[in-house]
C-alpha cells in the first residue's frame, strides 16, 4: 500500500466518537485515566477505543487509540515497503482513521477469539479483513 492510500486513515478526525461496543464494555471514568492506559491485549485496545463519550478522559483515550492506529499503519508501511513483505491492507483512497477504528472494533466484536492477541496483530488482522489486498 502506498502512503497516499493511508492519508485518509491517518488524518485526524475532529469531534467524532466511536460507540460501537455494548455499554457494559465501556470503562468507567476511574478505570480510563490516561496514565492507566495499558495494552496487554487487543481486548484492552477495544476498551480504549470505545470509552464512553461521557467519560472524563474520553478525549485522551480516543487520542491514544488513534495514535496507536497511526503507529500500526506506519509499522505496516515499513514492513511492506521492504519489498520482502507484501501489503496486507489495501484501504481505498479517502478512508479515514475513524473508519479504521470502527472496522477494528466491529471485527473484534464479531471475533472475540482474538481478544487476547497482541494489539498490533489484531489491528492488522481486522484491517486486512475489511480491506484485503488483491
Amino acid at each position: 500500500m502506498t502512503a497516499r492510500r493511508w492519508i485518509g486513515i491517518l488524518s485526524i478526525v475532529v469531534g467524532g466518537s466511536i460507540s460501537l461496543a455494548p455499554a457494559q464494555a465501556f470503562a468507567s471514568a476511574n478505570e480510563s485515566a490516561p496514565e492507566d492506559i495499558t495494552l496487554g491485549s487487543a481486548g484492552a485496545l477495544v476498551k480504549v477505543c470505545t470509552v464512553a463519550p461521557s467519560d472524563a478522559d474520553s478525549s485522551a483515550n480516543l487520542g491514544f487509540c488513534y495514535g496507536f492506529f497511526e503507529g500500526a499503519i506506519r509499522y505496516h508501511q515499513a514492513l511492506a515497503g521492504t519489498n520482502i513483505n507484501r501489503d496486507l491492507v489495501c484501504a481505498p483512497a479517502g478512508t479515514t482513521r475513524q473508519q479504521g477504528v470502527e472496522a477494528f472494533v466491529s471485527f473484534m466484536q464479531e471475533n472475540p477469539q482474538y481478544e487476547s492477541e497482541a494489539s498490533i496483530d489484531a489491528v492488522i488482522r481486522a484491517l486486512a479483513a475489511r480491506w484485503p489486498c488483491s
